[in-house]
């Protein structure tokens, strides 16, 4: 295996940008976490990693793991569930404390993508069991594949006890995972993303009482498209949303905040502490998708070298007027023989921020190589002895 230093020349793109920086936002929100969507870097942590109540904001991760069924087949927005006598008598009870509803009826047969929206935009309590309930035959077994969902998604700090976000006292997450689970949602499931943009969905054309989508940032910030809000009196007010300027998205997560003011500070909250963030931080795309980083040496092929590059974007995220220090390091196979067939992967390419490892790219074949025919290969054979000799 080989090991080289990709030069990395872009550091003056963000020290270029302005050196004013404007105070971070003071945040009623005790718990709070910004992300950039496409980096995952971290702009701003106001005790991200304490594990309290998200009340209706694990909601997202039913509707994730609804979006997972669909997107593998077992089920279609089309499906009807049938809302069953346990499902209902639970949401009754929830309603009686001012639980929210989309007003679902025993025996009822609902689409699933009515009860998606019933969940995103209605909050309804009902709708998440009988979900819970039609997929995993119990709300009990739904709880433990989404514990199970958590640790496949790599949240470390989320325990589940139902499916809704009622308040228990061991139903818990951290900021910094309802963080990272939104980035999942936004990057897994971009297809269905729209559901989170929806201002009012009105299931029951005669029950009109809640209708509208409790994001209220929808409405004051034109350019956020989602995603849920949450409230119990023990785990105070809390908002997961996002946003998206200048083709960049960020992610916000600010929760726990109490008072007669706390459901309208969730949402300013959040607009501050997103404004700030695009006002503050830049990205910076070294590497497409597919683009060359470099050529490496091919054995026995009709071309003495082909070209690798990366399986995702290389993008970087950087506050304004600072200067990362940015390495590219890769390590891969040389010299590989042929035939070589395009996106085959032969190495790793790692970035390092500041000394500190960001994550790694599997570095893959641009092109295909066909291997070289007999006469060409005893050619090949005799320059590699000639080319020993002199080294």
């Amino acid at each position: 295996m080989r090991k080289i230093l990709i030069p990395a020349v872009i550091l003056s793109f963000f020290a270029n940008k302005s050196t004013y920086s404007a105070p971070t936002p003071e945040l009623k929100a005790p718990y709070a976490i910004l992300l950039d969507a496409d980096s995952g870097k971290v702009l701003y942590e106001k005790n991200s990693m304490v594990m309290v109540p998200p009340s209706s904001m694990s909601k997202l991760m039913t509707v994730y793991r609804v979006f997972e069924k669909i997107k593998d087949g077992t089920y279609t927005f089309d499906t009807e569930f049938v809302v069953g006598p346990e499902a209902w008598k639970k949401a009754k009870a929830m309603n009686a404390n001012s639980g929210s509803t989309m007003f679902l009826e025993q025996g009822e047969k609902v689409r699933i993508e009515d009860l998606i929206r019933g969940i995103i935009v209605n909050s309804g309590n009902d709708a998440t069991i009988v979900l819970a309930e039609n997929i995993s035959g119990s709300e009990e077994n739904f709880v433990r594949e989404l514990n199970d969902l958590a640790s496949r998604l790599g949240l470390k700090r989320t325990h589940l006890v139902n499916a809704s976000g009622w308040y228990d006292k061991n139903h818990l997450m951290s900021a910094e995972d309802l963080g990272i689970l939104t980035r999942h949602i936004i990057k897994d499931f971009p297809d269905y993303y729209h559901y989170f943009s929806e201002k009012e969905f009105l299931y029951k054309k005669d029950l009109t009482g809640n209708k509208d989508n409790r994001n209220k940032l929808l409405w004051i910030m034109p350019n956020s498209d989602g995603l849920k809000t949450g409230h119990t009196k023990q785990g105070g007010y809390g908002l997961a949303s996002s946003a998206t300027k200048n083709n960049r998205r960020l992610i916000s997560v600010v929760n726990g905040i109490k008072g007669t003011n706390g459901s309208y500070a969730r949402f300013t909250d959040s607009k501050s502490l997103l404004e700030w963030g695009f006002r503050e931080f830049s990205n910076l795309v070294y590497y497409n998708e597919g683009d060359k980083v470099f050529e490496i040496p091919v054995w026995f092929g009709k071309k003495d070298t082909v070209p690798v590059g990366i399986s995702d974007r290389v993008l970087i995220t950087s506050k304004n007027g600072e200067t990362p220090n940015i390495e590219l390091r890769a390590t891969y196979k040389e010299p590989i023989p042929a035939p070589v067939k395009k996106g085959e992967e032969v190495g790793i390419l790692t970035l390092y921020i500041d000394g500190t490892k960001i994550r790694d790219y599997k570095l893959i074949i641009l092109e295909d190589v066909k291997k070289t025919g007999f006469i060409g290969r005893i050619f090949k054979n005799i320059q590699q002895i000639i080319l020993h000799i002199v080294k």
